[in-house]
């Protein structure tokens, strides 16, 4: 049986800031739209003000968003490159001979 090597803790976070960044992307490009057609087609969207934050500072979501997702992906090949540094070096170690312990 082989022992299960310990997950990333980085793994999920990555997961996340990147859900969040395309769910922001896609509410960045889709909202703004879909009021245009709303105001087209004779029915103003009712005031939000989470439209007009988006309108507003998205791309500074965006930014920070990216900026998280590169700080994470660095941090989680950071941890895989030293564990698997850390498995090299225990598997080219050699292992004391049964002959070398001191017997008691």
């Amino acid at each position: 049986m082989t022992s299960q090597e310990a997950r990333n803790p980085f793994y999920l976070l990555l997961l996340l800031a990147s859900l969040l960044f395309v769910v922001t992307a896609l509410a960045y490009a889709v909202v703004p739209t879909l009021e245009q057609k709303a105001k087209d087609a004779g029915q103003p969207p009712p005031p939000s003000a989470f439209r007009d934050t988006l309108r507003k500072d998205g791309w500074r979501w965006l930014l920070c968003e990216v900026g998280a997702v590169v700080v994470l992906s660095v941090a989680s090949m950071t941890v895989d490159r030293l564990r698997t540094l850390k498995k090299q070096r225990e598997e080219a170690t050699i292992p004391p001979r049964k002959e070398d312990k001191p017997s008691s």
